[in-house]
This record gives C-alpha cells, sequence and structure tokens, in this order.
C-alpha cells in the first residue's frame, strides 16, 4: 500500500472515529439533557394547569368570603327587610352570570335554604342538582363549611360534572352559610387552555378509564406529574386532582408538543453535519499538506532509491534542497549511498580474496589427497632404484674388465667364469621385473601428476568460465580414484563392493568428479577404520534415474549424527580431530560447478552413512 493511500485512511479513519464519538456523545450525553429539561418543561405545564385549577378554587373562595362578609347577604337570611331588595339585584339570575357563579346557596344557621339555584353556564337555564336538591341541609353536609375561618373549598363530582365550589359562614350575628359553586364547562376548559397555553383534557375518575391499569395507578400515587411519551412530535402529561375530601377525582391529561427535543435534534444534526465538514476540510487540507511536505519528497526518494537499485549506481545525485527533516534525510542518503559504494569496493575486494582463498585451500585439499599416491609412487620407485640389482651387473662388468683379453679363457676354464652365463641370465630376469615394477609406479606417478595438473588446470578453467567435458568409462573413474585413495593411506583398505550399471562412455569433467570420488572414499575408508570393522565395507553404486546420474558412495562406518547432517558441507565444518572441513565443502562446490547436487544420509551414529552425488545424464556413447 502507497504511504499517501495510508495516510489517507489513516486521517480518514480518525475523522470517521471522531464524528463517531461526537454523534455518540451528542446521542449519550448531550441529547438525554435536552429530554430531562424537556420532561421538566412538560411537568412544568402539567402543574400549570393544576394551578390554574386551584387558582379557580381560589378565586371562588375569595369571592365567597366577600359574599359571607355583605351586611346585604346576611339581611337577606335573616330576612330583614333590606334583604328584599337585595334579592332583587344580587340574586339576579343575570347578576349570577356577570359574577360568573354557576351555583349559589344561602342558608340559615339551622340548614334551611333561603336562596338556591344552580344555572347551566352556557344556557343559562335553571339546572337541578341531587346533592343539593334540599330544602334543608343536614350539619354533616360536604357542601358546608368545615370551619368559620377557612370555611370549605375544591372540587366536588357532580352529576352535573366537576363543580368547583366554596363556602363560608356568615359574619352575621345570625349565622348561616353561602355556598359558591362554578361548573367545569367547555367554556371555562377553553378559558384555562388559554390561560395555561396547554393543550388538556379532563375526566372522572370514578368512571372506567381507557389508561392502562399500571399507569392509572401511578397516576394517582404520584404527586408529581407523570409524563409518557406518544411519538416524536408529542408527550402525553397526566395528574390527578383531589375533592373536597382530599380523594382523586380527576384525571387531567395534557397534550404537549416536543419542541424542545425536536430542536435538541436539530441543534445534533447541525452539529454533526458541521462535525463531518470540519473533518473532511480538515482531510483535505492534511493530506494537501502531506502530499506537498511528506509524501511528494518521500516519492522522489523512492524513486531515486528504486533507481540505484535497479542501475547500482551509488553515486547518483538527489537535489532535495530543503531545511526540513525531509531535506535532512536526503542529505544522509546521499552520504551513506557514497559510503556504501566505497563499502561495495572495500567488500567485493574482500569477498575476492577471500573466494581466492577458499578455493586455494580447496585445489591444496586435494592436492594434497593427490600428492599423499605421488609420494607413495615416490617411495616405491625410490626403494626400487636402491634394492636393484643394477649392483650386480655392476660386479659383473668390473669383472670383465678385469680379466681384459683374457676374458674368453677366463669363461673357459676359470671356475668362476662357468658361473657368469647364469648370473647374467637371473640379472636379466631380475631388471626385467625390476624395469616391469618401476613402468607401472611411474604410470601411477604420472597419473597423479596428471590429476594434480588437472585440478589446477580445472580451477584455471573455472576462472575463465570454461567447461571441459570428456567421454569416459565411470568405472575406470572409480578404479582410479580407488588407487588414489589406496596409496594415501597406510592403513588396510576395507572390501570395496561395486554395483555399476553399464552405461558405457559418458561425457563428464572427469577430473572435478575423481576429486570427488577420492574424498568421498578416502572419508568412507577413514569412517570405517574409525568404527573398527575388520575390514568393513565400502559400496559404491552408480545408476541413472529420471534423466540424472547418480553415483553413491556407502559405508558401514561410525555414522553421522541427526544435528551435523545439515552442516556438513558448510566450510571448515569437521568431526575430525585432525580434519579441516575442506573435502566436503570442495565437494559440493565441485558438484555444483559440474551442474548437480550432493546429499548424505545416515541412519545414526555407528550405522554407517552413504554420499549421493547427482548430474545431469546425457545420452551415453557406445564404448
Amino acid at each position: 500500500m502507497q504511504l499517501r493511500t495510508r495516510i489517507t485512511l489513516v486521517v480518514a479513519l480518525v475523522v470517521l472515529a471522531y464524528a463517531l464519538g461526537d454523534l455518540a456523545l451528542q446521542r449519550f450525553i448531550v441529547y438525554p439533557r435536552f429530554v430531562e429539561l424537556e420532561a421538566r418543561d412538560a411537568q412544568t405545564d402539567v402543574l400549570r394547569v393544576e394551578r390554574a385549577l386551584d387558582a379557580e378554587v381560589a378565586t371562588l373562595d375569595s369571592r365567597c368570603a366577600e359574599w359571607a362578609s355583605w351586611d346585604e347577604a346576611n339581611a337577606f337570611v335573616a330576612q330583614t327587610k333590606t334583604g328584599s331588595s337585595f334579592a332583587e339585584h344580587s340574586l339576579s339570575a343575570g347578576s349570577l352570570r356577570a359574577s360568573r357563579i354557576d351555583l349559589l346557596y344561602l342558608v340559615d344557621r339551622e340548614g334551611r335554604v333561603r336562596f338556591g339555584e344552580i344555572r347551566n353556564p352556557t344556557s343559562g337555564e335553571r339546572v337541578r342538582l341531587p346533592e343539593l336538591d334540599l330544602e334543608q341541609l343536614s350539619p354533616g353536609h360536604p357542601y358546608l363549611p368545615i370551619d368559620r375561618a377557612s370555611g370549605t373549598r375544591g372540587i366536588a363530582q357532580t352529576t352535573l360534572g366537576p363543580l368547583f365550589l366554596a363556602s363560608r359562614e356568615l359574619e352575621g350575628p345570625q349565622g348561616g352559610a353561602v355556598i359558591l359553586g362554578r361548573l367545569l364547562s367547555n367554556e371555562l376548559v377553553k378559558e384555562l387552555r388559554e390561560r395555561t397555553e396547554v393543550d388538556f383534557t379532563w375526566s372522572d375518575l370514578s368512571a372506567p378509564s381507557e389508561l392502562e391499569p399500571t399507569l392509572l395507578a401511578e397516576v394517582t400515587a404520584s404527586a408529581e406529574p407523570v409524563l409518557r411519551v406518544r411519538d416524536e412530535s408529542t408527550l402525553e402529561g397526566y395528574a390527578s386532582v383531589d375533592d373536597l375530601r382530599g380523594r382523586p377525582t380527576l384525571l387531567v391529561r395534557a397534550t404537549l408538543p416536543r419542541a424542545i427535543s425536536a430542536g435538541g435534534r436539530e441543534a445534533l444534526r447541525y452539529a454533526l453535519i458541521s462535525t463531518i465538514a470540519a473533518g473532511l476540510l480538515l482531510l483535505f487540507v492534511l493530506l494537501a499538506l502531506l502530499r506537498k511536505t511528506v509524501v511528494a519528497p518521500l516519492g522522489v526518494l523512492t524513486r531515486h532509491a528504486v533507481e540505484i537499485g535497479k542501475s547500482d549506481d551509488y553515486g547518483r545525485a538527489i537535489a532535495l534542497e530543503r531545511g526540513d527533516e525531509i531535506g535532512v534525510l536526503s542529505r544522509e542518503f546521499e552520504s551513506m549511498m557514497r559510503k556504501l559504494e566505497r563499502s561495495r569496493a572495500e567488500l567485493v575486494d574482500t569477498a575476492r580474496a577471500a573466494g581466492m582463498s577458499e578455493i586455494a585451500t580447496g585445489i591444496l585439499h586435494n592436492v594434497g589427497n593427490a600428492l599423499n599416491s605421488v609420494g607413495v609412487s615416490t617411495e616405491v620407485i625410490d626403494a626400487k632404484l636402491r634394492s636393484s640389482r643394477q649392483q650386480k651387473l655392476d660386479k659383473l662388468a668390473e669383472l670383465v674388465r678385469a680379466q681384459g683379453e683374457r676374458f674368453g679363457e677366463f669363461v673357459a676354464h676359470d671356475p668362476r667364469g662357468r658361473h657368469v652365463a647364469p648370473f647374467l641370465l637371473e640379472v636379466a630376469d631380475g631388471l626385467r621385473d625390476e624395469h616391469a615394477q618401476l613402468a607401472e609406479e611411474v604410470r601411477t606417478l604420472a597419473s597423479g601428476v596428471e590429476h594434480i595438473r588437472a585440478l589446477v588446470a580445472a580451477q584455471q578453467d573455472f576462472a575463465r568460465k570454461s567447461e571441459l567435458r570428456e567421454s569416459v568409462e565411470l568405472e575406470s573413474l572409480v578404479d582410479m580414484a580407488w588407487g588414489i585413495v589406496g596409496r594415501a593411506t597406510s592403513a588396510t583398505l576395507p572390501e570395496l563392493v561395486r554395483e555399476i550399471e553399464p552405461l558405457g562412455r559418458v561425457p563428464v569433467q572427469r577430473h572435478k568428479l575423481v576429486q570427488v570420488l577420492v574424498n568421498l572414499l578416502k572419508n568412507a575408508c577413514e569412517s570405517v577404520a574409525a568404527a573398527g570393522r575388520a575390514p568393513g565395507r565400502v559400496t559404491v553404486v552408480l545408476r541413472s534415474h529420471s534423466g540424472r546420474l547418480e553415483l553413491e558412495v556407502r559405508d558401514d562406518g561410525l555414522g553421522i549424527s541427526r544435528e551435523h547432517l545439515p552442516q556438513l558441507f558448510r566450510h571448515g565444518f569437521t568431526t575430525k580431530s585432525d580434519g579441516h572441513g575442506f573435502g566436503l565443502h570442495s565437494c559440493a562446490n565441485a558438484a555444483t560447478e559440474m551442474g548437480g547436487s550432493i546429499r548424505v544420509h545416515s541412519d545414526g551414529p555407528g550405522r554407517g552413512a552413504s554420499f549421493t552425488l547427482e548430474l545431469p545424464f546425457a545420452a551415453r556413447e557406445a564404448a
């Protein structure tokens, strides 16, 4: 993923996370505050309706107190002359309507009704009320004042509907009581709605209700208004109003608009949109800034590094004249490339020297193996020459020179002369045998010297990237390598078992193959000797398999532990006390140079080992 894309994704995710966090904050912290405020405002509205109802009762009670203090009212109850004019002016239908009184009762001390009238607040017609359709009220009638100081006031549930009622004792010496009432009519409800600015309705709690029983029980038991959400735009508030005896009698239901929560949602929506807009603006500004100050310069640096990687031109310059961290990075990058160029040159020289050292070590190791055979042949020739019958022939030559011209007579008549001919025959036979043995050793010596020369020549050919293949009989190469190993060791050789598939003449790099065989056979013999086998066995298997030539050297020697197997071909690794770790490493290199590979297998210590060389196998030639 490109840096620009990554930065864009990171910044976009940050903006998105901030927007989601802000949304969660608004949704779960801010918006509930609006809902709480709306609930408090709704409760205030419902309470305002309750206070308006109480205010109606209070107004009626205040008017009732005025009536109780009027002398005319007291005189009317006492049935004096002044009371007659009071009835004409104050107790008429028009006067009561003007005073907004729907019910007026004046009773004396004994409870006899001196005046009683109830009128429909809408039509003005007289109506009857069973609770007061009496000529005399009993002393315990609920509408009569309880005490002189406060009287009785409240709401009474009647057959005509809820009735605001107030009663006071008359202040005159004759006693009695005045009862005023106002029915909760539709006009009064409309007036209260306008006054409180709350849309409400009422219902009788004693009648069957459409409310759920649990909600109804909660409303009647709670001193505070109860709120319910009807939908996203409307709340419903419920409150109960007590009657004269303190029992719930009216259920007030207020329908309240959810203006506050709607405004809160609108504000939160605007805040979210503004947050997203600000985040997008920040995103675009940051991306533009990052592109100009970071991404573009880093892109230049990246392209510069890619070009250097393709061309290996560490001296290529980059022009970023900046005073910030990018400029410092570009200058340090150029300085690092210059140092890397110098280090690379030094590393190439070091690697060349190390490679030459490793090659020389491998060559010397293989040459050393060949030199062991050459040394043995040289010693054999030297011993043969020191013990040669040539000395006896020299003695015979001195005898012949000493006899001079008498040599014939010496041979014919001297007893010693009769031994000359047999002696010459014996010397001739011995010299013939010595000549044959020396010729064989000379051939062996020449073969070893030729192998050494070939090793050096092969290295020179490898340095020139050339490759020479010869068509040879592989069995003869095995014999040659076994002969070199036999002359290079003083120990008794194990039994050699050949399992060689007849492949005819095969084109191979002869001397490299001999080099590998010598190393593998020598290691096998040493492993058998170290294991104390008597005499032990080394098996050479030669076969073709799936278009590959496989040459396996197997022994019944010490074997190899599992942890050593992966390291055997590593340069410098050896398990021998006098080893150097060059032989198998050079075998692996030679196998690679011949286009093949070498592998090892062992079942563990004491169970022998096998090394298998795989080479490309071309069509064989006729022998």
